[in-house]
């Protein structure tokens, strides 16, 4: 059973966010039958190479620069849209994004979710005049520590956490991940990452 290549984008996220990043993920294939294996692709624009290996993929950051615009048609992938307009905002990538249009009734409106949260860093999430078009501008930046709100969304948990790599910031309801990544949080902090607040369950 192969794992599960939209939990795998946050880690994707978080290697585009690092100076120098070198990790492997188990479980993860090249000959995958999931949509959201499109994020190793998309990826290797911010710098991300993905080297295919027995057991998994070894993702190593490169010294690549960053594209002027990143554009994607996330149809057949809607799950890791959150992911990739986080990564935008914290490298302060424009994007240009098509596909949502399942993104209104996920586990909750997750273009509204990204509109007020981004705004909280300094970004912007925009419906262009073509509806079908929407755009990530700005790089994220605070001075005051930034409040995530997840909406009862995992997804918007586990996207965001990654701009801690820049600052310090607080994730709302952080158990929430708990719906297909019970252990991210775990994971993180054996990666490295501080955990001020213990995730209870």
């Amino acid at each position: 059973v192969e794992a599960d290549w939209s939990a795998a984008s946050y880690w994707y996220e978080m290697a585009a966010f690092s100076d120098a990043a070198d990790l492997r993920l188990r479980g993860l294939f090249a000959d995958s039958w999931q949509g959201d294996s499109a994020v190793a692709t998309m990826m290797q624009q911010f710098g991300i190479q993905t080297v295919f290996e027995k057991n998994g993929v070894h993702l190593k950051k490169t010294k690549a620069s960053l594209p002027t615009v990143f554009e994607h048609d996330f149809v057949e992938c809607p799950d890791i849209a959150q992911t990739l307009a986080v990564t935008c905002a914290g490298l302060g990538v424009r994007g240009v994004f098509t596909g949502l249009e399942t993104l209104f009734i996920k586990e909750t409106d997750r273009v509204a979710a990204l509109q007020n949260e981004l705004a909280k860093v300094g970004a912007s999430f925009r419906q262009l005049s073509d509806k079908a078009f929407f755009e990530v501008n700005g790089k994220a930046l605070w001075s005051k520590t930034p409040r995530f709100a997840t909406y009862g969304d995992h997804r918007m948990a586990m996207s965001f956490a990654p701009l801690a790599f820049f600052g310090k910031i607080e994730i709302e309801n952080p158990a929430v991940v708990a719906k297909s990544y019970p252990m991210f949080w775990e994971h993180l902090a054996a990666a490295g990452m501080y955990l001020e607040t213990p995730v209870s369950r």
